[in-house]
């Protein structure tokens, strides 16, 4: 163990990489146009750069633990900084989108093991009375930066071009870099025989986990099943993940995968409420800058910033939970944090097109402070119950979690979209007929304003009148489906409640 004046420096060195790796995965997402424009391709070919990062990333996640214990946490994560570091600095000078795209995925490669093995390093330093304090300083990464990545990206492409959004991680990789490599401590390797390597488990992974992220990512793009090659990519990744499964738990005998941890009560009890909160969170994310900027008319950069303030309140109320955390039961705080954003999204499930930027902005200070409340006690209860040694293993696992309920929550809220307002504006169209006195009295008085205020014809201005009628048609029904949307979010949120009385709080009995 570290001398504990040291393991702040270990802390905030650790917290570095993670951090810019956080940001890349939505930093790059408002640059596709800049970059689409200059490397002679459209905005769906520049999608690749973010779909390539991702697969990435979730390959290398959850064998994140395995690897550390196979060459040595400190080592891996120094080869992790080098290979993000490199990949940012070769992706910055690519000449095509085929060449970034390839530099992309080594960069996620490099960075898909930060995570994971930040959490694992915190949670080995730090004594069990200042953990809380330790997760509260990483969750300030997980929230922080990618609030702060599609505004930073914005800021960068607009003032000094998109390849800045990469050349940024290179002074911050080569300060984590050495940080690590002073005050990081060693750890023991475990050596296995070339013939003990799990490989099936490598395969499985690699074909699973990579074949799903590519699925979510661009299953709407492709309309999902209607696609041979999205078609193709769920059967590969379903059984690959049916057959990793059953290998990992029955058949390896060094499994890549701890799944024999998820028996512990507390710890398949907070990646399971962790995947479904990360569902949530990400999904109103992603929709909040939508509705503002589609259903409202705000900018692209106004859309961002109403999130902003809600991500700062999160950051202001996380040391505050640390506080409560020594005075309140952890389940209680759970529970009060997921009451809190059952509200917030309750309240977001009514809006209505007259709402102002103050009132949408109120409401997702509610929703972080909620996050605020439970971001952390989970994490705390995640690691309390197991043994010694498990760490590393058990924040891929971890890990891997949280990845999968941040993208399926984003691909669910993002196909709704899509789907359900069709479902809507036949309902609402059903409900209207010609003869009804609603369309007769709007029709009259649309095409009374146009020929006054535009001069048009009666005849033009029929047909103009229709259009509004119509318009005004799919933005209720785009409104409808928002609305439910955040009741899906309320629901989960719901649901979760009482399972927060499940953790067990005493300590272990074991080491």
């Amino acid at each position: 163990m570290p001398q504990r004046n040291n393991i702040w420096l270990i802390a905030a060195a650790a917290i570095i990489a993670p951090f810019m790796e956080v940001l890349d995965t939505s930093i790059a997402n408002v640059a596709l146009p800049y970059i689409a424009g200059n490397l002679s391709s459209s905005v769906d070919e520049a999608v690749w750069v973010l779909t390539s990062y991702l697969v990435a990333n979730a390959i290398v996640l959850p064998v994140s633990g395995w690897i550390s214990g196979r060459i040595g946490r400190k080592r891996f994560y120094l080869t992790s900084v080098v290979l993000f570091t490199l990949g940012s600095l070769l992706c910055g000078f690519a000449p095509n989108l085929p060449v970034l795209i390839l530099f992309r995925v080594l960069q996620g490669l490099g960075g898909g093991g930060l995570q994971p093995t930040t959490q694992a390093i915190l949670a080995d330093v730090f004594p069990k009375e200042r953990i809380a304090s330790a997760f509260t300083m990483y969750s300030v990464v997980i929230v922080l930066a990618p609030t702060l990545g599609p505004i930073l990206g914005g800021w960068l492409s607009d003032n000094w071009g998109w390849r800045w959004i990469f050349f940024l991680n290179i002074p911050f990789g080569i300060v984590a870099y050495f940080l690590n490599r002073e005050l990081q401590p060693e750890t023991e390797r475990v050596r296995l025989a070339a013939d003990s390597i799990d490989y099936f488990g490598l395969l499985g992974i690699a074909l699973g986990l990579g074949c799903l992220e590519y699925v979510l990512d661009r299953g709407e793009r492709a309309d999902w099943f209607a696609s041979p090659v999205i078609m193709a990519c769920a059967i590969v990744s379903g059984v690959a993940l049916v057959l990793l499964v059953f290998h990992e738990l029955y058949r390896s005998r060094h499994p890549i995968l701890q799944l024999r941890m998820l028996s512990n009560r507390n710890f398949a009890l907070a990646n399971g409420m962790i995947f479904f909160t990360y569902f949530a969170r990400y999904a109103s994310t992603a929709l909040l800058p939508e509705f503002t900027h589609g259903m409202l008319g705000y900018t692209a950069t106004d859309s961002g910033l109403v999130l902003s303030p809600g991500s700062f309140v999160l950051l202001l109320f996380l040391p505050l939970t640390t506080w409560l955390m020594k005075r309140v039961d952890h389940r209680l705080l759970i529970a009060s944090g997921l009451t809190v954003t059952t509200v917030a999204f309750y309240k977001l499930s009514h809006l209505s097109l007259d709402v102002d930027y103050g009132a949408i902005v109120r409401l997702r200070i509610l929703e972080s402070s909620g996050v605020a409340l439970f971001l952390t006690p989970v994490s705390v209860l995640a690691f309390s119950q197991l043994k010694s040694g498990k760490n590393d293993a058990a924040a891929s696992l971890y890990g891997l979690f949280r990845n999968l309920g941040s993208a399926i929550g984003i691909s669910v809220v993002n196909t709704m979209l899509v789907r359900s307002v069709q479902v809507h504006r036949t309902y609402l169209a059903g409900s209207l007929t010609a003869g009804s006195p609603r369309v007769i009295e709007r029709f009259a008085h649309a095409s009374a304003w146009l020929r006054m205020s535009g001069g048009d014809s009666h005849s033009t201005a029929a047909v103009r009148a229709l259009g509004l009628i119509n318009e005004q048609l799919n933005r209720q029904a785009t409104l409808m489906t928002y609305m439910d949307c955040f009741r899906l979010l309320m629901g989960v949120s719901v649901c979760l409640i009482p399972v927060a009385f499940f953790f067990v709080t005493r300590a272990r009995s074991k080491p």
